[in-house]
Formats: C-alpha cells, sequence, structure tokens
C-alpha cells in the first residue's frame, strides 16, 4: 500500500495541491491527514475556517480513499478545553460545530497491517508511547469490567492498536494526557506526545507516523525494523508531507 502522509496543516491551503500532485504522479492508495485544522499565528481565522470546509468537502467526495485524523487543537475545541496554545475563542463554538457536524469523518488512529510481512504502521497525531499504553491502555483491555474489554472480547479476532484507539475517541480523560516534555507531568498521550518521547519510549515492533512536534523538516528515523515519520515542518509555514509504501 502506498500512503501520502500529511502533517498539521494550521489553516495552511497548500495540502491541496499536495494531493493533487501525489493522486497523480505516485498513485497514492490512501491520504491520511494528521490533525491540527485550526489555529494560526500567520492566517487570518476566517480563512481557517474556510479551509477547514474545504478540506471536508474534499474528504466526503473521496471517504474511501482518505482518513482525518483529530489533532490537539481540533480535539480542544470539540470537548470545549481551553488554554491551549493559539486558541481562538472568537472563533471557538464556529469550530465546535464545524467538527460536530462532520463527526463521522473524524478519528484518532489509522493502522494498517502488511498481508505479507504483517508489519503494522499506526498514525496518531502526536505518537504513541510504551508506557502510556502500559499506564493507560492496557489496564483497560485487561480490566473484565471495562467496556473495552468486552468489546476485545466480543471480537471475531484481536483489535488492533488503531482500533482500541479509536474506541476511546470521546475519553478525554485518557486522550488528553500532556507529559512532562510539553509542561505536564508523566508521559503524553496520542495528541500530546512529543517527538523525543516517541524516541525514548517507541512502542517497540510498530511502524508510527505522527505530526504535532514542528521541525522544519519531515523527520525519518529507523530503529530495528521500526519506523519512526515525524511529519510537521510548521516551523517552515508550510505543510509537512511524505509518501510511504507499506
Amino acid at each position: 500500500m502506498k500512503i501520502l502522509i500529511i502533517g498539521d496543516i494550521h489553516g495552511n491551503t497548500d495540502w491541496e495541491q499536495i494531493v493533487k500532485d501525489n493522486l497523480v504522479y505516485n498513485q497514492i492508495d490512501h491520504v491520511i491527514f494528521l490533525g491540527d485544522y485550526v489555529d494560526s499565528f500567520h492566517i487570518k481565522p476566517n480563512d481557517i475556517k474556510n479551509n477547514l470546509i474545504k478540506l471536508l468537502h474534499f474528504v466526503k467526495k473521496q471517504e474511501d480513499k482518505c482518513s482525518l485524523l483529530l489533532g490537539n487543537h481540533d480535539y480542544a475545541y470539540i470537548h470545549n478545553i481551553t488554554g491551549i496554545t493559539g486558541y481562538d475563542y472568537i472563533f471557538a463554538e464556529q469550530y465546535r460545530q464545524i467538527f460536530s457536524q462532520h463527526k463521522e469523518l473524524f478519528k484518532v488512529a489509522w493502522g494498517y497491517e502488511n498481508p505479507i510481512t504483517h508489519k503494522y504502521t499506526l498514525a496518531t497525531h502526536a505518537g504513541l508511547t510504551y508506557k502510556f499504553y502500559v499506564k493507560h491502555i492496557f489496564p483497560m483491555i485487561d480490566d473484565k469490567e471495562s467496556f473495552l474489554y468486552k468489546i476485545s472480547r466480543d471480537s471475531p479476532k484481536p483489535l488492533q492498536l488503531h482500533e482500541i484507539l479509536n474506541y476511546l475517541i470521546d475519553k478525554s480523560n485518557i486522550l488528553w494526557k500532556v507529559g512532562n516534555h510539553r509542561g505536564g507531568s508523566g508521559t503524553g498521550g496520542i495528541l500530546w506526545a512529543d517527538y523525543l518521547e516517541i524516541i525514548e519510549d517507541r512502542y517497540p515492533g510498530i511502524n508510527q507516523v505522527f505530526g504535532h512536534t514542528p521541525k522544519t523538516s519531515v523527520q525519518v528515523n529507523l530503529f530495528d525494523d521500526d519506523l519512526i515519520v515525524c511529519c510537521d515542518s510548521y516551523l517552515n509555514k508550510r505543510t509537512a508531507n511524505i509518501v510511504l509504501t507499506l
């Protein structure tokens, strides 16, 4: 499978040309947007809103070929969490309504297992650390009283990581965890983990693709057989993107 990863947009309109070029020249099977569609220090809020609406219309027409993941900025408006950097109090209600009206389009994780090599690739906004999984996710799978345990038990086959994480999409008490690297405590969740947290404590045995941590260019690392890709070049005021063959 050949996928196009598009990092944090933050109101930038260049995603449209990126998608158009790659669909034509690279014969992409799937496009994954890593979240953070709103909030910017150099783009006007009304332009950000209109860009978000245009993106949603595009994805609706290509729904089988696109995945929209939620970033921490998007999640903040949906769940009325203020205090995030760049939070737009004036446009907050409009953003919340737009996200709510298109709730069915959004997920917090995307995953794919190569049918031949069985190598699994996980895409989230900020990445998954092993500590976060052990502390917050595994106990829910192992707890016979939890809804996640019951869902896992009733599933005809073991749930993959992205399926588990997407069941938690409305559990802000779990997903909205800010770690030490971002001014919180402990380890950050899939909406808040810093690039360094993933490098220092990556979930072993899988490929990971995420954005969230601004860089000047896309960062690609290989640890053992695990591919770690940070796709966020917001420091250059441009939308990061990369094509991966999985």
